[in-house]
């Protein structure tokens, strides 16, 4: 007794066409998972700038302590003050770093900054070549490094992480309005 059907036969055609058809399926799946779940960007709590709107921060941080239809929302939390700030409108410019100039719509998460209550070492951080991602020192002396590629950015002063803001990363490159827009400072 055969276990494999003979070539040719409609056994063997049915089986292939159906083994066809299942890796077809699995592989717009896989292509559909890929284009809506934005890799390499840092979400935090699960919100990830450009992506959840203020009804997805409100779900995880609940109703704010300031803020309540404007650009920036206040929440407090054990981890510190959180600031959301929000799209006023689509490719809205003239904002600092990367709140603006962004093809979402308006109440879109632009990013995420918290104020920490406790500060970090900036050794805990663990991340390799720190120095790398220094951007500039403000008049206050706090400087801020920013890591482009995951779209976050550490306010420290002197070896102490202040303030840990999440915001659009490099994959988000796609939906800027207009590019080489200047960079402002805050």
């Amino acid at each position: 007794m055969a276990l494999v059907p003979s070539k040719g036969s409609a056994t063997t055609s049915r089986l292939t066409d159906d083994f066809m058809t299942t890796i077809l399926k699995t592989a717009l799946l896989t292509f559909i998972l890929f284009i809506t779940v934005p890799a390499s960007v840092k979400s935090w709590r699960g919100i990830v700038p450009l992506h959840s709107t203020r009804a997805d921060v409100r779900r995880v941080l609940g109703k704010p302590i300031f803020g309540g239809d404007g650009a920036i929302e206040l929440y407090e939390s054990e981890e510190g003050r959180i600031h959301v700030r929000y799209a006023r409108q689509p490719c809205e410019e003239g904002l600092p770093a990367d709140w603006g100039n962004w093809r979402i719509a308006k109440d879109t998460v632009v990013n995420i900054s918290i104020t920490l209550n406790h500060e970090l070492a900036v050794a805990a951080l663990k991340l390799r070549n720190f120095e790398r991602l220094k951007w500039y020192t403000d008049n206050s002396g706090a400087t801020y490094y920013r890591d482009k590629q995951r779209g976050i950015e550490y306010q420290v002063q002197g070896r102490l992480v202040t303030a840990i803001t999440y915001g659009p990363g490099a994959r988000d490159k796609p939906l800027q309005c207009k590019r080489n827009v200047p960079l402002l400072r805050y």
